[in-house]
């Protein structure tokens, strides 16, 4: 399940936290969407290190949200212009 992959690489354990790490999974994908990435599939690994990667900046992962901000655009601009992700 995705939500439980995303949860697990934020490394929490508790559930305090799950309705935040829900919102940053459905914005994620928004956002993937909005720059033209149709393909968005649970399962698949690039997909969900988007999205990981765009929650680990918004939670400032190890005190380091600008590295992952930077690292989650370059991803999302790569799926955008791939002929495999989009209608294009």
């Amino acid at each position: 399940m995705l939500f439980e992959k995303i949860k697990k690489g934020l490394r929490i354990s508790h559930s305090a936290l799950d309705d935040e790490i829900s919102l940053n999974i459905d914005t994620a994908k928004l956002d993937l969407q909005l720059a033209g990435v149709e393909k968005l599939d649970d399962n698949d690994a690039l997909i969900i290190k988007a999205i990981t990667l765009y929650c680990r900046w918004q939670f400032d992962y190890d005190n380091q949200a600008d590295r992952y901000e930077l690292a989650y655009r370059a991803l999302k601009i790569a799926l955008s212009l791939s002929g495999d992700y989009n209608a294009k």
